[in-house]
């Protein structure tokens, strides 16, 4: 690995930091965005997966309704896990170049909707057979792009949910997509040696993003953070999907 990809990869993680401590979300397509300047999509997958378990088993276990949200959102959970699995076993796209343009694609996609403020409403009746439909496609998109946030993310915040219980239960669902991932990558190779020390080595700049995040966090709003890091997200994302062009 060049010094110009340590460099790369030190970089995105704190920025991805910096976002999750500042807004609770963004550490994955941030991460996996800028390092995928610098690295193969699988590469950058892979050293991604400590950081994110990381974070978000700490987000998953912070609150007092593990249980209850466990009991939420299984069913969206397990299809997500299935799909991703059996997407990436079939068609053999998870981290191949092609993927990065639809990468970009999705990246675009989260960041306008994001951008646009625009917020479906979805009741509690309906979750019934709304969290195993977004389950599947979150995990089918994955499973190709690596990354679910669409549309997973938009759907999570359409639903009638305490901020705090949102927080936690993103964290519930991200332990089991990202160890999901892990899996379909290790099944096809790309965790060697050097991506799982890069992975390790990856919490300490996150583990620094995210406290520059919070810190920031009093001085500026939220929504000023978001609306940074959605725009930076969005001018990332057109340049990855410049490939189908």
């Amino acid at each position: 690995m060049t010094d110009l990809q340590i460099l790369v990869i030190a970089s995105a993680f704190i920025i991805a930091g910096i976002a999750k401590g500042a807004i609770g979300m963004g550490l994955p397509p941030i991460a996996v965005g800028l390092m995928v300047l610098a690295l193969p999509l699988s590469d950058a997958l892979a050293i991604m997966a400590v950081p994110t378990l990381v974070t978000n088993i700490w987000q998953a276990m912070y609150g007092r309704n593990f249980l209850v949200l466990l009991r939420r959102f299984w069913s969206l959970a397990a299809t997500a896990v299935a799909a991703l699995l059996v997407v990436a076993a079939t068609l053999g796209k998870l981290g191949s170049p092609s993927a990065v343009a639809w990468l970009g694609v999705m990246l675009v996609l989260y960041a306008a909707i994001a951008l646009l403020a625009w917020r479906p409403r979805v009741s509690r009746q309906a979750e019934r057979w709304a969290s195993p439909l977004m389950g599947l496609a979150s995990g089918a998109v994955a499973g190709i792009t690596g990354i679910a946030a669409v549309p997973f993310l938009p759907y999570m915040q359409s639903l009638d949910i305490d901020k705090d219980d949102l927080v936690q239960g993103l964290g519930i669902l991200f332990v089991c997509i990202i160890g999901a991932l892990t899996l379909a990558l290790a099944h096809q190779g790309a965790l060697h040696a050097g991506n799982v020390a890069g992975s390790f080595a990856a919490v300490v700049p996150t583990a620094l993003g995210v406290w520059l995040g919070q810190k920031g966090r009093r001085a500026l709003s939220p929504e000023t953070f978001r609306r940074v890091f959605l725009l930076g997200m969005l001018a990332i994302g057109l340049h990855m999907a410049r490939g189908l062009l």
